[in-house]
């Protein structure tokens, strides 16, 4: 059994699998996975990203409630990873690598090789949940977004690196399409990491979250100074009102 590895970039290496489990991150100096995918300085790939089990002879895979999530390639269908997945072979995953300048997604793909397991039941997208209201749709295999009203999809332009780490963030602590509150905590982490990953002398403040908020809302809001997409929570941090799952 083998995981083939394919960086942003294209470079190709793999790796044999004899028995789990395997973390798949990004490398800090307090932690080292088994399967580094580096360089990352924008940090979209997490220390403990993902994690790949053997149980009754049988592989599986997990995401880590990572900030960006893990994309699940299965035959012609790919879908966001939630809770554990079996791993067939052929199967594809897609963790976000980089963007190109013009917002592209750049994945790293880790392809799970095992010709001698028998073949997969095919399984289905999400169903999607509409809701009425302004809202956002989050397409996490595409990495873009939509604003939502009024059963209308408008796809947003402009988001900047930054602004997709935000709302990729939110939607993906949605459930069912409910809307989702995040402290500034929390989303200071999402977007600059833990704070002993920060360069010496440099801090992270609700300031720097609250200018990444603005450029968002100039993106998805038809009036950013009166947001009714990304709103503010007094005193805890922001809310996202999300138009069905992430997809």
């Amino acid at each position: 059994m083998t995981l083939r590895i394919s960086s942003p970039d294209g470079v190709m290496t793999g790796i044999e699998l004899g028995g789990g489990p395997i973390t798949v991150g990004r490398a800090s100096p307090e932690h080292a996975p088994d399967v580094e995918l580096g360089p990352d300085p924008q940090r979209w790939v997490g220390r403990l990203h993902c994690t790949l089990d053997f149980a009754d002879g049988m592989w599986s895979v997990t995401d880590n409630a990572s900030v960006n999530g893990t994309l699940l390639r299965h035959g012609d269908v790919t879908e966001r990873l939630q809770g554990r997945k079996r791993l067939q072979h052929g199967d594809t995953l897609l963790i976000l690598g980089d963007m190109t300048a013009g917002g592209e997604p750049l994945y790293w793909e880790l392809t799970f090789l095992d010709p001698h397991t028998t073949q997969p039941a095919p399984f289905g997208p999400p169903t999607p949940v509409r809701h009425t209201g302004p809202a956002l749709r989050y397409d996490w295999v595409a990495a873009r977004a939509y604003r939502v009203e009024n059963g209308v999809e408008t796809p947003i332009t402009g988001l900047r690196p930054q602004g997709h780490q935000l709302l990729r963030y939110m939607a993906g602590r949605s459930t069912g399409g409910a809307s989702v509150a995040c402290d500034h905590q929390a989303l200071i982490t999402a977007l600059w990491g833990p704070r002993e990953e920060w360069a010496p002398h440099r801090s992270y403040t609700r300031s720097d979250l609250a200018g990444v908020v603005r450029a968002v809302r100039r993106c998805i809001e038809v009036d950013p100074s009166r947001p009714s997409i990304l709103e503010t929570v007094t005193g805890i941090g922001y809310r996202l009102n999300v138009s069905g799952p992430a997809t």
